[in-house]
Order: C-alpha cells, then sequence, then structure tokens
C-alpha cells in the first residue's frame, strides 16, 4: 500500500514539473499569439513597449485607441510605458488602407485633445512635457482599414525633433495591430504574463 501510494505521488510530481504552465517561453505553442491590439516602436535604440500596470487590486494594459469624435476616421493612439515614456499617435482623415504623411507636431498641443494633423508627440511622464515631436518627414502605411470595427493596421517611419534642441533628429518606427471593438484594457494580454 506504501509502495502504491509512493508511485502515485511520484506520478503526480513528475507530471506537475513537466507540464505546461503560464509561465513557460513558448507561449506561441500554448496559443498565446502577439496577432492583435499591440503597439511596437523602436527609438534611439530603445524599444517603446506596452505594459500591463497593476495595484490595489486593478490593472490596467496600457494601450488607448479612441475616435476623435464626431469625425469617426480620425484616431489617438496612447502608449505609456514601464520607463515613464507616453507616445501619441493622431491619424487625422484616415479613410481606407494606404499611405498617409505625417506632419510636424504642435509643440504646444494638449495630448487629451484631437491632433489637426497626423502626427507623433513623445512626452516625459514625470515633467508632462514633450520631449520629441514628429517633423515633415515621415509615414504611415496602414495596412487594414475597418472604421466601423475600428481596425486600425501598419507601420510607419518619422523623423522625430527634440524640443529641448531642434537640431536634434532622431528616427523613430513601428507597428501596430489595433482593434477597438476587442481592446480591453482591464484584461493582461497573454505574452505580457
Amino acid at each position: 500500500m506504501r509502495r502504491t501510494i509512493l508511485l502515485i505521488l511520484l506520478f503526480i510530481v513528475a507530471f506537475s514539473t513537466t507540464g505546461c504552465n503560464k509561465d513557460d517561453d513558448n507561449k506561441e505553442e500554448q496559443g498565446c499569439v502577439k496577432e492583435e491590439n499591440y503597439f511596437e516602436a523602436q527609438f534611439e535604440s530603445q524599444t517603446i513597449e506596452l505594459f500591463y500596470v497593476q495595484g490595489g487590486g486593478f490593472g490596467l494594459y496600457t494601450l488607448n485607441l479612441q475616435r476623435c469624435s464626431p469625425d469617426d476616421n480620425s484616431w489617438i493612439l496612447s502608449i505609456n510605458t514601464e520607463n515613464g515614456i507616453n507616445l501619441y499617435l493622431y491619424l487625422v482623415d484616415i479613410i481606407d488602407m494606404g499611405n498617409y504623411s505625417i506632419t510636424f507636431g504642435d509643440p504646444g498641443h494638449t495630448s487629451i485633445s484631437c491632433a489637426e494633423v497626423t502626427s507623433l508627440f513623445i512626452e516625459d511622464e514625470a515633467s508632462n512635457t514633450y520631449t520629441y515631436i514628429s517633423s515633415s518627414n515621415g509615414s504611415i502605411e496602414i495596412t487594414e482599414y475597418d472604421s466601423g470595427y475600428g481596425i486600425l493596421m501598419g507601420t510607419f517611419s518619422a523623423e522625430m525633433v527634440s524640443t529641448a534642441n531642434p537640431a536634434v533628429k532622431k528616427t523613430i518606427t513601428g507597428e501596430f495591430n489595433l482593434n477597438k471593438s476587442t481592446l480591453d484594457n482591464t484584461k493582461r494580454p497573454c505574452w505580457l504574463e
């Protein structure tokens, strides 16, 4: 009897240590694929990444997508990063798939309001000031668009100008895959677990 119990315990321990869990590195094999509601960018040899902030029993995925009412074809995409950088991408008059020019960002623009032109802003969260704004040297390629569902997919590349010293210019590149109808900021995406 003891031998049977010991064998059962050994079997349980062996099975539990070799089984899959959410911390495994093979998330794709477990059905976790980063295919929707993500944003990735490279700026100054650093990656601008979203994160899931949690505290006090609440959590928030730091990707926001909203329409610029009443214009259903203009959008605000905002990203908060773990290292205190906020990025704002304003997509104005997006009517279909194709290429759109990124224009000069207004340094006096308020981040919560809609912009008048397609532009990018990088903000330092601690000082609540823009550190870089887009120049007129950039473009966004929208590869999939559905205004009704709020689907926006594409890539971008832009020259960013320092607000402290306009002679300092750096390039930002990135991609996004957004679906407003499925974006739930209260849920942690599986690839962040």
